[in-house]
């Protein structure tokens, strides 16, 4: 599986075309969605081979202010965040500045006897250290949840290097690399590890390193006051109607540069990041061999749901089964969601890339994947 994966990443992919007419009928499913009260509304970017060759908007940013949605709005793109983080997690490895299999002990040395929780609730000391390159895969072992159940809007008040004296005070809920257990914890610790061995706060290294290369100019952990009116509202579902998530959406005051979920973006930066990993893309920030190895089943035949349609690389959510996951993806094909409903995502064997945005907490995933699978459908050669 993992050899069929890799050398899937170094193949030509073959002239594929997009069926206009099958694509407007995706549009129009959408539309259904937004008039249907699934989502307030969408932006949508679709590329082949690099090339843009639609981008839509859908519905309403704003509801209450009856604020169209529009192509450039910004989203709150929470775990798409996280390839981000892997990526600069790989320019220090490049760099020679950490180890993939660094134990991550070496930077954070609370995890030196960091423990195991068994099921019946002991704790035993861990047989093996978490390494850097776990934390990447979801396979540390460390849970899901903020260390002392902190809650946002009190870590939104912490500094990365704040926030990263808590971590490694809780035990591990399993062994580290014998599990896949989804942890946003795990890339916030990763995010801290980088601005410890490079000495430059997180969101200003990705900002010149990643960010000012691929060109990502509205793109940001905190989002400048002059480009608030074009952020999305975040809706919920209330007795079957679309309502206003409670949040702090602009994180005022926040010092918290989130490398788990805390990015602001567009539709377009979005699709600049992700270009980037594509085979033959004109990338400047990694190298091919880290993109191949990001972009790569890592974690085997380890399950990361019942399924096992997926596994991840570093960071990046991979097909393992394409009978199982049901979007017409391919095998190999990588991308990422966020929690508020936007995800990208890019198809190794169709050179087919999507980005697609909302803001419906936990609600829109019906509507983005019978796009994604009516995108894939328009393909022809």
């Amino acid at each position: 599986m993992i050899t069929t994966i890799i050398a899937a990443s170094l193949m030509t992919p073959p002239a594929y075309q997009l069926d206009s007419r099958k694509l407007q009928l995706a549009n129009e499913r959408l539309r259904e969605h937004v008039r249907a009260g699934d989502l307030a509304g969408a932006a949508t970017l679709v590329m082949l081979n690099g090339k843009v060759v639609a981008n839509d908007a859908f519905g309403y940013s704003d509801l209450g202010a009856k604020k169209l949605m529009k192509r450039d709005t910004i989203f709150q793109v929470m775990s798409m965040t996280k390839p981000v983080t892997a990526a600069a997690v790989m320019i220090c490895v490049e760099r020679g500045l950490l180890g993939l299999d660094d134990p991550v002990e070496m930077y954070l040395p609370q995890f030196k006897d960091i423990q195991v929780k068994s099921q019946d609730g002991s704790l035993r000391a861990a047989r093996t250290r978490p390494t850097v390159r776990q934390f990447l895969m979801h396979t540390s072992g460390i849970a899901s949840d903020d260390p002392g159940g902190i809650s946002d809007e009190d870590k939104a008040k912490l500094t990365l290097a704040q926030y990263a004296k808590r971590l490694g005070t809780e035990p591990l809920l399993t062994e580290p690399g014998t599990t896949i257990r989804y942890s946003g914890v795990g890339f916030s610790t990763a995010a801290a590890i980088v601005e410890i061995v490079t000495g430059v706060g997180f969101d200003k290294f990705v900002e010149k390193e990643i960010f000012q290369p691929l060109g990502m100019k509205e793109t940001y952990f905190f989002l400048p006051q002059s480009l608030r009116p074009r952020l999305a509202q975040v809706y919920m579902k209330d007795k079957g109607k679309l309502v206003e998530f409670p949040h702090d959406r602009y994180r005022v005051g926040a010092k918290f540069a989130n490398g788990a979920g805390g990015l602001y973006s567009t539709a377009a930066d979005m699709g600049k990041f992700i270009d980037a990993f594509r085979t033959g893309a004109n990338r400047t920030f990694l190298s091919p061999n880290s993109v191949n190895l990001m972009t790569s089943l890592n974690t085997g035949d380890l399950m990361s749901d019942g399924s096992g349609s997926r596994g991840y690389g570093l960071s990046w959510s991979i097909v393992r089964n394409p009978m199982a996951q049901g979007t017409l993806r391919t095998l190999g094909s990588f991308g990422h969601t966020g929690a508020f409903g936007t995800e990208y995502w890019h198809d190794r064997e169709t050179g087919l890339s999507v980005v697609f945005m909302a803001q419906t907490f936990f609600i829109s995933e019906d509507a983005r994947k019978q796009y994604s699978t009516m995108v894939n459908a328009s393909l022809k050669n």
